[in-house]
């Protein structure tokens, strides 16, 4: 019984090598122990970063004198101001682990105070901070003081005393000894201070992990990053950041909308990462080999367990023979059927199935071991589900395999096939004949093109535009991918595929259900997602663009709004790439089942201006046919405003 799934969380079992990253930082650590630093740990969403800080932390905590605080980036999330929580909880968390040392708790409260005036100080004037150099001018300490006085007289809920005190406390932070200090001089104190706090508790070296930072909403990950500079960047201290650097970017765009576009060779946002991050390790994507090798240990660990001593060798031999991967699969068929006797025809099939999906699985996922866990779990759930309802014997692991990579990474061709097997008498796909022999043998499809002109003249039904799909790479090559699939009955797996819907969606959406179900809301409902969106890192607004899509093809009736349309356009408006799908999608349903729906509103998420021109292209084909009257009105209307708007 294979239903264990996979743990979609990060790992201390080393799958991937990233030992060889994680040791490369502890070294790095200890030969700079007096310095302050930051390294950067940089990959794509799911490529292991969790994991490699996980390491990192594991091999830290044997030193007595290394204190490791861990921080996920999201936890400052609903502050409104990340930079001063997150130095609290720094100065907080230190104070709690080093309590009992000398003067430690003294110098925290003192340090806390200086986190209340900056609180004050960002309450009184969203200028306090110029943040580009945090360093205000003394006109905005003078704003700070008006403001602050004007927000004393409106807060009823102060006593007169409390407000001249907390007046009192600014203006001390501003001129202790009356001699006008300016708020850089605030922050070196405070430097100087957390300094000497380090010093008190006698700590060789502060290490702070901060994980998921490109999953925060851009402030909070530039505020973040702007405590980290400004004010706890001091000897003994080390920053390790997990995130994706274009994730950082983005929240440096976003956040900075009027930096000029490049400052020297390098865009500004680059710039500003570098500068903050001086040691980047970047985690390498899985190759094909990699990538055949992680999904044989991940099926092997499924059906052993991690502590079994079998799977402990098979791990160790394939992590020595990824070291030196010119010499080949590290892993033999043997030595996989050996790690456990008794499943030995369980770990076969494994064996093999690897072997089959690893490259194209590679490919699709680029290399990115989360979406490769999830796929496999995908795969183990659908063959469950085919067991619990006694079809399991009219499925091939490997058939499953190829046609839900189709599903996963080319859906809109997933669904022509599992429409055409649906409705064929004996479950197999005629055109899939077609198109597998156009990847083998190229002269056929010419013969193929040729008797489709020829039927055409004679006003038979032509045959559908194989062509189209011939044109994607990934497509021919996946038509190469063994087993074929012309002679397979396609039935059991795609209704596998539908049931596994209804049964475990939640499974396969990785915990977006709810976000996905409010997007299928109501307008109104829908936008209340909007700042979730926006958020989503790049996996996950994949895994949720092609669920509404599927909600929306699957409603069948176009002549109201379908559920999840509304949907589609927010995650096309905040991560453009879907913005061409959104229109591809369009043009691809029949306009005789279309109403005047379909004309308005994408202004707003098709923003694009290649894909608007796309638009208006469908729009005119709208407009331009007779089928149905009430569409071609409706595009007529809209198209003047798109002219407008493509000058």
């Amino acid at each position: 019984n294979m239903t264990m799934l996979i743990p979609d969380h990060e790992t201390r079992v080393d799958f991937l090598n990233y030992e060889s990253i994680s040791r490369t930082v502890v070294e790095l650590l200890k030969d700079n122990r007096q310095r302050a630093l930051t390294i950067g740990i940089h990959g794509d969403w799911g490529a292991g970063k969790s994991s490699i800080l996980k390491m990192i932390e594991g091999e830290l905590s044997t030193d007595k004198n290394v204190e490791c605080l861990w921080f996920n980036g999201w936890a400052f999330e609903g502050f409104d101001d990340a930079k001063t929580v997150l130095i609290e909880v720094t100065i907080s968390e230190l104070c709690r682990q080093r309590s009992t040392v000398g003067k430690v708790k003294e110098l925290t409260s003192s340090l806390l105070k200086r986190v209340d005036w900056l609180k004050l100080a960002k309450q009184g004037s969203g200028v306090a901070f110029n943040l580009l150099t945090g360093i205000p001018s003394p006109d905005q300490i003078k704003t700070v003081i008006d403001s602050l006085k004007s927000i004393a007289l409106d807060v009823e809920n102060l006593k007169p005393d409390d407000i001249h005190s907390k007046l009192g406390d600014v203006a001390s932070f501003l001129k202790p000894g009356g001699d006008g200090v300016h708020v850089p001089e605030v922050i070196h104190t405070f430097r100087a201070e957390f300094h000497a706090l380090l010093e008190e508790a006698k700590i060789d070296q502060l290490v702070v992990l901060i994980d998921d930072l490109d999953r925060c909403l851009p402030t909070t990950a530039i505020e973040t990053l702007e405590a980290i500079r400004l004010f706890l960047f001091v000897p003994k201290t080390a920053f390790i950041i997990g995130a994706d650097e274009a994730m950082i970017e983005y929240a440096v765009r976003q956040h900075f909308p009027d930096l000029p576009a490049a400052s020297g060779p390098l865009p500004y946002s680059r710039n500003y990462l570098e500068k903050l991050v001086q040691v980047p390790f970047r985690i390498p994507v899985l190759g094909a080999q990699e990538t055949r090798v992680y999904v044989t240990l991940l099926l092997v660990e499924s059906i052993v367990g991690e502590d079994h001593k079998g799977f402990q060798d098979v791990l160790g031999k394939a992590k020595d023979g990824l070291k030196k991967p010119w010499l080949g699969f590290p892993l033999s068929q043997e030595d996989v059927q050996r790690v456990d006797p008794s499943s030995r025809d369980l770990l076969n099939a494994v064996f093999v199935m690897a072997q089959q999906i690893g490259p194209i699985l590679a490919e699709g996922t680029k290399g990115n071991p989360r979406q490769i866990k999830r796929f496999l779990n995908a795969l183990l759930l659908r063959q469950a589900i085919a067991r619990a309802r006694g079809f399991a014997d009219l499925i091939n692991q490997p058939v499953l395999a190829k046609l839900m990579l189709a599903e996963r990474f080319q859906p809109d061709f997933y669904e022509y096939i599992a429409t055409q097997g649906m409705v064929s008498k004996d479950g197999k796909v005629v055109d899939l004949v077609s198109l597998e022999e156009a990847c083998i043998s190229p002269s056929k499809v010419k013969k193929a093109e040729a008797e489709e002109k020829k039927k055409a003249k004679t006003d038979e039904k032509p045959l559908p535009d194989l062509n189209k799909w011939l044109e994607r790479d990934w497509l021919r090559r996946w038509l190469k991918i063994d087993p074929p699939l012309a002679n397979v009955d396609l039935r059991p797996y795609i209704f596998a595929a539908r049931d596994k819907r209804l049964l475990t969606g939640a499974e396969e959406l990785g915990g977006l259900e709810g976000l996905i179900t409010r997007l299928c809301g109501s307008s109104l409902t829908a936008r209340t997602a909007e700042p979730e969106v926006k958020a989503l890192p790049s996996g996950d607004a994949d895994t949720v663009f092609n669920a509404l899509r599927e909600r929306v093809l699957s409603c069948g009736d176009f002549k109201s709004v379908p559920p999840g349309i509304d949907g589609l356009g927010i995650v096309a408006k905040h991560h453009p790439r879907f913005q061409g799908e959104i229109i591809a999608l369009l043009d691809s349903l029949d306009p005789k089942a279309l109403a005047m729906w379909v004309v308005k509103g994408w202004g707003e998420f098709i923003t694009d201006s290649k894909m608007r021109e796309r638009l208006r292209l469908v729009m005119e084909k709208w407009a331009n046919q007779d089928d149905n009257p009430i569409l071609k009105k409706a595009a007529s209307a809209a198209l003047p405003a798109m002219h407008k708007g493509a000058k």
